[in-house]
This record gives C-alpha cells, sequence and structure tokens, in this order.
C-alpha cells in the first residue's frame, strides 16, 4: 500500500507471491525447513496477517507439536474468530492437548458455518451434560438467546439434537472471574409464579415456540449459583441487601433462618425470581432434593463517587435525520428533557443493523475490531474487551436491563450485567418503560446502571407484519395497499407512505412512554445525581432513495444517521452539538463523566463538547457476509462512498483491489451531479481510508475451502 493518489488500493503482490506458495506447499504437506524460510518471508512482508499464524500452526501440527499450534492458532483466532482454516488448525490443537470441551465448540462452529459432520462424543474429563450445552450454544444461528434450536442430547450413545431453550439452567457462556453465570428463568411479575413453567414445558420443544412463539415471550436471566441443602449469607453490621431466589418446583418450600427473626419458611416460584431484603446472616435450606438458584445479591447504599442512577436508553433503528426537523413535534417529551442537556446533531452508527452496531456501542470498538457482525454465527466476545457494564460494575453499580432485545446473548455483550430480561421481538417502548420505572423504584437505595432497549419504530417486511392500528385506519387505499417482495430486509425496504407513517407513529409512542419515565426522574432526582442517555444504534431506509438507481442505500444518512442525546450530571445544559460523533463514542463519554478507565486503543472518541478533540470524520461500514462491502466516511462537507467489487467472506475480509471511491458533496451522496474530485481531497480521504479498511482487507489471498464452500459468492472458479 502506498499513499499515491491515482489509484485508491494497491495489494502487497509480494506478500500474496507469498502466501499462493505456502497454501501450494501445505497441500502438499510439504513441511520443511523450505516451508518455514518461505513462513519467515511472509511474516515479514505481512506482519499483521494472521495467514502466517495458520501455517505456523499447520506445519507445528504436522511434527507433532500441538502446543505450539494452539499458541499460533488462537493468536489467529484472536484476529479472525469466524475463519474456517482458522477452526481447522484450532480443533486438532485442542483435541491433542486435552481441550476437549474447546475443541467440541470449535467443532461446532465448522459444523455451524461450513456443514463438517461432527466427530463423536469422547470426553474424559468433561460432565457430559456440560459439554451439550456448550454444543448447543455453538450451533446456534439464531439471535433469540436463550433459545436452543439444535439442543444436542445423547440417545443410544449417540448425539441427537431438538428444539428446546435453556430455562431452569445456567446458560452456556464462559463467565467472568468473580462472577456467577446466568442462570435462565422466566419473567414473571404482576401474575403466579410458577405458571409460565408449565408453558415452557408445554412448548419447549415445539416448532411454533422455536419458529415464532418466542417473540412476546419475556426472559429473566439472573447471575446465580444453585445450591442445594445448605447456605450461609454473611451480612456486615449495617449493611442490606436485596437476595433473589428462584426454584426448580412448583411452590418449593425453603427454610430462612436468622439470629433475629428464628426459623421459617417460604414458598419459591419454579423458574422465576423472588426477592428478599436481608440485614443479619442469613441460613437458607433447602427441604428437598431439588436444587434453588440463589442471584447475586444487591448491596444496598449509595456511594458519593457513584451517580444513584446512570440510564441508557436505546431507542432502536431511530434516525436522526428524520427525526430532526420532527422532533418538537413528534417527541415532544422527550426533546423538552433533553432541551437541558446535549444533542448532537451529526451523530452516525458504526452499521445499518443491529448485531455488529450494539457490541460497538458497548465496547467503542468497531465490528471489524470486536469481530462481531455474521450473523449466522455467535462466537463470544474476547475478554480483552472490556464493556460498559463490566466498567460500570467494576465502579459498585448495580447493572441490569429491565428489557432487551435478545441480540447479541450468545456473544456474551451483556456479562457485566446482573440481570437482564431479555425478549426476542416484544420490546415496546410502554412495557420497558414501566419496567424500568419500578425496577428504579424497587432498587432505589442502590447505585443504578440500566439499559432498556425499544424497538417501537423499526420497520419490518410488510407482507406479514401488524402495522398500528393508527396507521391502518389513517391511510387511504392507495397507501394501504402496497406491493411488496419476499423477505426483504429491513435494511432495504423502499420508501413507501405505510412504512413512514409506522415509524412515526412509533416515535409518538416511544415519546408518550419514554416521557414519563423522564418525568418520574425529573421529579425524583438531583439534577448531578442521575445521567441519562437516549440514543438509536441505526437509522432507517423509507425515507429515501436513490431517483438515479432506485436501489435503497444501506450505508446512506438516514440509513445510519443515528441519535444521541444526554441530559444530567456533568452534561453541558441547552447544546445542539454540530461536532461529528460515532455511536462509538458513547463509552468514553460515559467514563469520562462516571469516572471509569477508558482504554486508549478503543476506537470511540471523547466528544469536543466534554473537553475532548472533535473528529475530523466519522466511518459507517456495511460489512455482511455474501454482500459487497460498503464504507461511508463523512465530514461535514464531503463523504467518500466505497463499495467493492468482491463479496465479503464469511471471516469479514475483502479484496479492495479494483475499488474506485467517489466523493460527494454532503447531502448528495450517490448521485453523479455531486462528486466532486481534488488533490487536496483525495490526500485527505485516502490515507484515512485505507488506514480504517487495513484489517478488513484480504490482499486477495483467499482460503480455497472458504471459496469452495461459498460457489454462489464468489462463482466456480476459486483458485488463487
Amino acid at each position: 500500500m502506498t499513499d499515491e493518489l491515482n489509484v485508491f488500493w494497491q495489494n502487497n503482490a509480494r506478500a500474496r507471491e507469498l502466501f499462493c506458495d505456502l497454501l501450494t506447499r501445505a497441500e502438499r504437506n510439504a513441511f520443511d525447513d523450505d516451508f518455514l524460510a518461505v513462513l519467515a518471508a511472509y511474516r515479514e512482508e505481512a506482519p499483521a496477517s494472521e495467514h502466517a499464524d495458520i501455517f505456523a500452526a499447520q506445519y507445528l501440527l504436522a511434527h507433532g507439536d500441538a502446543e505450539g499450534a494452539c499458541v499460533c492458532a488462537e493468536r489467529a483466532f484472536a484476529r479472525r474468530p469466524v475463519n474456517y482454516e482458522v477452526w481447522k488448525v484450532l480443533a486438532p490443537a485442542y483435541e491433542q492437548t486435552g481441550r476437549e470441551l474447546d475443541a467440541l465448540i470449535i467443532r461446532a462452529y465448522c459444523h455451524n458455518v461450513y456443514g463438517d459432520p461432527l466427530p463423536p462424543l469422547r470426553l474424559t474429563h468433561t460432565p457430559t451434560a456440560e459439554a451439550l450445552a456448550y454444543l448447543s450454544a455453538a450451533l446456534e444461528d439464531t439471535t433469540y438467546a436463550p433459545m436452543a434450536t439444535y439442543r444436542a442430547y445423547l440417545k443410544d450413545d449417540a448425539v441427537h439434537f431438538h428444539r428446546d431453550v435453556f430455562i431452569g439452567e445456567t446458560i452456556p457462556l464462559p463467565v467472568p472471574a468473580g462472577s456467577d453465570p446466568f442462570w435462565v428463568g422466566c419473567y414473571a411479575d404482576y401474575g403466579f409464579l410458577s405458571e409460565k413453567s408449565y408453558l415452557i414445558d408445554d412448548v419447549r420443544n415445539s416448532l411454533w415456540f422455536s419458529v415464532c412463539g418466542h417473540r412476546d415471550f419475556t426472559f429473566q436471566m439472573q447471575k446465580a449459583r444453585e445450591i442445594c441443602g445448605t447456605m450461609n449469607i454473611d451480612i456486615a453490621e449495617g449493611q442490606e441487601i436485596i437476595l433473589p431466589l428462584a426454584g426448580t418446583a412448583d411452590e418449593q418450600p425453603i427454610s430462612v433462618e436468622t439470629p433475629s427473626m428464628g426459623e421459617r419458611t417460604t414458598y419459591l416460584g419454579r423458574w422465576a425470581f423472588s426477592y428478599y431484603r436481608l440485614n443479619e446472616d442469613t441460613t437458607l435450606r433447602t427441604t428437598d432434593n431439588a436444587p434453588i438458584a440463589v442471584g447475586t445479591p444487591i448491596r444496598l447504599g449509595h456511594s458519593p463517587q457513584r451517580k444513584r442512577l446512570v440510564l441508557n436508553i436505546l431507542v432502536d433503528a431511530l434516525s436522526w435525520p428524520v427525526m430532526r426537523s420532527r422532533f418538537a413535534q413528534d417527541m415532544p417529551n422527550i426533546a423538552a428533557f433533553f432541551k437541558q442537556g446535549i444533542i448532537f446533531d451529526q451523530h452516525f452508527s458504526t452499521s445499518e443493523y443491529t448485531y455488529p452496531a450494539l457490541p460497538g456501542i458497548e465496547t467503542g470498538c468497531y465490528p471489524h475490531h470486536t469481530q462481531i457482525f455474521n450473523g449466522t454465527h455467535y462466537h463470544r466476545l474476547a475478554p480483552n474487551f472490556i464493556t460498559l457494564a463490566e466498567r460500570m460494575k467494576d465502579l459498585g453499580y448495580h447493572c441490569a436491563s429491565p428489557m432487551l432485545m435478545s441480540d447479541c446473548i450468545y456473544s456474551n455483550i451483556f456479562r457485566g450485567y446482573d440481570q437482564i430480561n431479555p425478549c426476542s421481538w416484544n420490546t415496546h417502548a410502554f412495557i420497558g418503560a414501566d419496567r424500568t420505572l419500578r425496577y428504579i423504584k424497587a432498587f432505589k437505595e442502590a447505585d443504578l446502571f440500566l439499559f432498556l432497549h425499544v424497538s417501537d419504530v423499526h420497520p419490518y417486511d410488510a407482507k406479514a407484519y401488524k402495522f398500528n392500528l393508527p396507521v391502518e385506519t389513517s391511510l387511504p387505499l392507495s397507501d394501504r395497499l402496497y406491493e411488496v417482495q419476499d423477505g426483504v430486509a429491513s435494511v432495504r425496504l423502499p420508501n413507501a407512505e405505510i412504512y413512514q407513517q409506522q415509524f412515526l407513529d412509533g416515535a409518538r409512542n416511544v415519546d408518550r412512554a419514554i416521557g414519563q419515565l423522564l418525568s418520574y426522574i425529573e421529579e425524583n432526582f438531583a439534577a448531578d445525581e442521575y445521567i441519562v442517555n437516549l440514543y438509536s444504534d441505526h437509522g432507517v431506509p423509507v425515507f429515501s432513495v436513490n431517483p438515479e438507481t432506485w436501489v435503497v442505500d444501506v450505508t446512506g444518512e438516514q440509513s445510519t444517521g443515528a441519535t444521541w442525546m444526554m441530559r444530567g450530571a456533568g452534561v453541558p445544559q441547552g447544546v445542539v452539538a454540530s461536532e461529528l460523533t460515532s455511536s462509538l463514542d458513547l463509552y468514553p463519554t460515559l467514563g469520562h463523566l462516571v469516572g471509569f478507565p477508558v482504554s486508549p486503543d478503543i476506537d470511540g472518541n471523547l466528544p469536543a463538547a466534554f473537553g475532548g478533540t472533535a473528529r475530523d470524520v466519522v466511518y459507517t461500514t456495511s460489512m455482511f457476509r455474501g454482500q459487497t462491502f460498503k464504507l461511508a466516511m463523512r465530514t461535514h462537507e464531503h463523504v467518500l462512498r466505497l463499495e467493492t467489487n468482491e463479496y465479503v467472506d464469511e471471516d469479514g475480509t475483502v479484496n479492495f483491489a479494483g475499488c474506485e471511491p467517489n466523493i460527494f458533496v454532503r447531502g448528495h451522496e450517490l448521485y453523479t451531479a455531486y462528486i466532486v474530485d481534488s488533490p487536496e481531497l483525495r490526500a485527505f480521504f485516502y490515507p484515512r481510508a485505507r488506514a480504517f479498511l487495513a484489517n478488513i482487507a484480504n490482499n486477495g489471498e483467499f482460503w480455497p475451502s472458504m471459496r469452495a464452500a461459498r460457489k454462489d459468492w464468489f462463482g466456480e472458479k476459486y483458485g488463487q
């Protein structure tokens, strides 16, 4: 790569030549001294590429050094965790070093994405139930946690699969040090404790529940441990806690004993958490052989170093370019609240849809760094990425989500929370606002970090979707009836009037519900006791279309122009900030306001409004497997737009050779009449774009095994 301005992208021909040489030698199993010499030359030519570590692991496995192969393969996995060739060296390396559960998970990845046969289950030291649970989670290909589409079970010493759900048990995800795992129950409030467990029993293996029945079912995932027998809970003098408890049987009796009260019996619901306030040493005893789930204690008490409430509200798909001129009219309550805070007027998401965008918000890092982008595969977020909730937990906050969509749970994005209440679909603001309000009241004696995710404005394909009643009854028949296509993704919906009215009606619903929550905060918290963030993860396409092409622009301003506003302690008042901001910037801004450390290697930036340095450019990408890669790189005046000729592979890489970006005047993206070009513009955009794309570029180097599996993307000729 050079800084030459006539050709945007030049691959490293020497590195590719060495890669092809190594590939040919590896295919012949020629792992000799000459192979090592070529590998050394390749590593020197392409020091950042994971390919060198893959070849090194192949060499070490061929020479019986599984431990060394593990080191190289894990280093490659850290860079490309969705890469088939990485998995193909990592699995045998794990198997040969006795890491049978890790090997099983990687084999499941190969099966899920590439159709490799699963090996027979041969365990020497891993409990069978644990192995089957982790196998099931590794095979999951939906975002609907805790659903288990391919729940593994043993029958006649062979592994079989059926539809199921993780319930009344821990969800098989890595557990951070010092933390309890997430134990899955049913969300129960305003009702009977155990009745939802009977519903789940009846439908857990059904096609109906697996496909659609879960859409309005809310689970409760609580950090907890199971006990059977006696558990002593020590409470320091003057301290009080709230203890969550759930049963595994209907009307399950347990004994509770304290020095002042003596011994009494209470009854727990099956898979439903109840809460108990404790202020002295307490002993719990189960009275039968059924275990109970004991949640992580919620410690009461405020600290002057913390805020009483930090509330993050994600309004999914709330496009600020759409709402900017309508904000006071259609969202008057929210507008009035944040008029006394700051609104970022030039705010953009990293991605066009939730699955890659939300981890970016929670970590401050781009999808090509978190490597969470492939919507058919859910590897776990690497532990070196510290999430918002983990930071807040370290400061002593009780971290919970009264309502969220289940996207990203299997990717372990929410591992820092003490409790989350996920639902795969039905996450309306009126439900979430009420739950959040009651949660604040219930735990008002603790310092709270809460996350609320609502989806009222998010558009969906009209063919099978029920529109809001006011939308259906207000539109003339010519707008009520519309031409639809099967299977249109929400990011590609056209600018039909019915979609636009659904969005605006959803915005008004959000305003009415969230407005009540914000009013409660105003009335019950001093200005220096809280911080409220309201933001979106992306925008919507339904208000825009390019009349030159009639193609929906998934990285256009309205599709990726997002919302971000703040109010509370340390937040400037009455400001509409025109500086460029990214959805990644929420992370360092919250760190600045509440005092958690922010690593210098994240991608988020502290805005100038908070004493940081204003961005000179903001990046949005569409990094969707099996589609062309797209980049929108915006300044205040211009935008560089790029689209690759090739498709993005499963591992998120793509070849940028032959790409010729165009620079447009902002506000006129993809309109040929507004293309501008000059040496000065290229000198500004090109080096920045190349540096940004470096971790995504494959240099024209690809693995035949991966290309052969995706001939519909790359064609029949997949050789080098």
